[in-house]
């Protein structure tokens, strides 16, 4: 492993983390299976909360060093820049309701 920034050991021991919170949560149900619905939900909590907490780590580093890191918000151009939207046309009127409106009304009439 040649280039091992600071960026991929952090990655690394998260993947490492979560694979030993796995780990553990099966070999202790498999040897306390009273224990197992706990440890179960504790591994759901732990599976979104590690990740979300290294986004929310990533994005307040970038902020507070002024860095663009992937969890930055992209830059959008400003309104002026935009290019103008066209008007939508509206479809062709159906011309089989109008015929349809026709015979409704011919059927209608008195002798």
């Amino acid at each position: 492993m040649k280039n091992m920034t600071p960026k991929r050991i952090a990655a690394l021991l998260i993947v490492i983390l979560l694979v030993l919170l796995y780990l553990i949560t099966l070999i202790a149900a498999i040897f306390d299976p009273s224990k197992s619905g706990q440890l179960f939900g504790l591994c759901l909590f732990a599976t979104v909360a590690i990740p979300l907490m290294a986004y929310i780590y990533i994005y307040l580093y970038g902020k507070v060093t002024g860095k663009h890191t992937i969890a930055s918000t992209p830059d959008l151009p400003e309104e002026s820049s935009l290019p103008e939207e066209s008007p939508v046309s509206e479809p062709p009127a159906d011309e089989t309701s109008g015929a349809a409106k026709e015979t409704e009304s011919q059927t209608h009439e008195e002798p």
